[in-house]
């Protein structure tokens, strides 16, 4: 199972005219369905508490910092702390929670699949059966 959550799918590039992110659509592991963006999320708020039945995420962060824990539904934890620039693959299996949110963080997500609430996990045991299900030999 791979465990490398960090991709490098964007590049940044500053000149004297400002700061340009580029992720090219192709390195993406999945085929984005939908885009939506957290900002203006107050330091002490957690976003996010739940993951994915069948959805891939790409979290991408445009601008600021904030904190993201992924936990596999086994409970191994891996904590990145992002910046501009810095993209995460999440998929299916795995739960997010984003934290310690600068007051300039922009969080930009691409998903594999529309908005469905019925596809969410929302309870860490819900994660930890669907994982054993899933990958027990």
């Amino acid at each position: 199972m791979d465990n490398s959550f960090q991709k490098n799918l964007t590049s940044l590039h500053r000149d004297s005219e400002g700061l340009l992110g580029v992720t090219e659509f192709a390195n993406i592991p999945f085929v984005p369905k939908r885009f939506f963006w957290l900002s203006q999320v107050g330091s002490n708020i957690t976003r996010a508490n739940h993951g994915h039945k069948s959805c891939h995420q790409l979290l991408i962060c445009q601008q600021g910092t904030l904190q993201a824990t992924i936990t596999r539904g086994d409970g191994k934890s891996s904590v990145h702390l992002m910046s501009a620039g810095f993209t995460l693959h999440l998929p299916p299996l795995h739960w997010l929670e984003l934290s310690n949110f600068s007051d300039d963080a922009i969080l930009g997500v691409l998903a594999s699949e529309p908005y469905n609430k019925d596809e969410y996990i929302t309870s860490r045991e819900e994660l930890s059966k669907l994982w054993d299900f899933n990958y027990k030999d």
